[in-house]
């Protein structure tokens, strides 16, 4: 049965994530145009309601295209771009498929979603494959000094200090879907020959980090990774506390018996205040709250933090006295 759900679970992501490619910019490439025109189309093929595009219908269409500086040639569109009886669309080309020139707000969004649903679709398969080779729950690793099974780990207590570390590691998930997001408003124009143009050059100056679109995303997600192992580490230490108690602790180096220093967590409130302070003088009062959220981007990401940062505080001290209390 549990094959099952994960197969079906991986079929349903699978068209997720063609849904999310034909649906976005995925295929049409750079905001960057190289050239830009007026297509109308001859002839299309219809795909769908479900399929290789995904779940709904699709046109994959062939259309006349007249470009800017005179030419006319005859190209092929993706799925999603163009439909039956389109005359005279805006279209343009960058580096890959030609596309539809309506806005390029999904340029960084689109292949973000892409590649996370790219990857649950990877593990759902694997969920399913290793779903069907027997295994044996709560198997003791005996090469480990402290072996602990797996039940005794998932039943250990979860402490502020487990606690703060997975929030840590969601919140980098979070800021890598925040760059996502706030990328809609900045690319949500129509795309020129030459260098894209935004429409809310501000928001630039409204963002504490302004790296190339994507570079966050990735050290984001790979921060969250690091620290999610992090993570699950402390909390299999946890489990040895519980299960051997002093022999464990007594093998290990002597635990701090200090609170920890406010210190980072005054730096963060900090930058928090400066963040706040960029967005006010940054993004124009008329914006649209969409703007407006987009360049409070990193104000958000860094408000959250803090936030976990205060009310997951536990030294290790307190955090060892809570285990062995167990």
């Amino acid at each position: 049965m549990r094959a099952l759900a994960f197969g079906l679970a991986a079929v349903l992501a699978f068209l997720t994530l063609a849904t999310t490619i034909r649906t976005t910019d995925v295929l049409v490439g750079s905001v960057d145009a190289k050239r830009i025109g007026t297509a109308t189309v001859t002839s299309c093929t219809k795909h769908g309601p479900v399929g290789r595009w995904g779940v709904g219908t699709s046109y994959g269409c062939t259309a006349d295209v007249r470009w800017e500086d005179g030419r006319t040639e005859q190209r092929a569109f993706p799925p999603g771009q163009l439909a039956p009886g389109d005359r005279d669309v805006a279209v343009f080309q960058s580096n890959r498929d030609p596309g539809l020139n309506d806005s390029g707000r999904w340029f960084l969004a689109g292949p973000l979603a892409a590649i996370a649903l790219g990857l649950l679709t990877l593990w759902m398969l694997l969920l399913t494959v290793l779903s069907l080779v027997p295994s044996k729950r709560g198997r003791k690793k005996q090469d480990e000094q402290w072996p602990v099974t797996r039940d005794e780990v998932k039943a250990a207590p979860v402490t502020r200090r487990v606690r703060r570390l997975r929030l840590y590691a969601w919140l980098g998930l979070v800021a890598a879907v925040a760059e996502g997001l706030a990328s809609m408003p900045f690319f949500d124009a129509p795309r020129r020959v030459g260098a894209f143009v935004s429409p809310w050059p501000a928001l630039e100056d409204a963002w504490l980090v302004d790296l190339p679109s994507g570079v966050l995303a990735g050290f984001a997600v790979l921060v969250a990774a690091v620290i999610g192992l992090i993570a699950e580490s402390v909390h299999k230490d946890a489990a040895r506390i519980v299960r051997y108690g002093q022999s464990y602790l007594g093998s290990r180096k002597q635990v701090p018996s200090g609170g920890g220093s406010w210190v980072p967590t005054a730096l963060i409130a900090a930058l928090v205040l400066g963040a706040i302070v960029k967005v006010v003088l940054a993004v124009p009062a008329h914006a649209p709250v969409a703007v407006w959220l987009a360049g409070s981007r990193d104000a958000l990401v860094l408000l959250a933090l803090l936030i976990i940062t205060v009310c997951t505080r536990q030294s290790a001290k307190d955090m060892v006295g809570q285990l062995v209390g167990k």
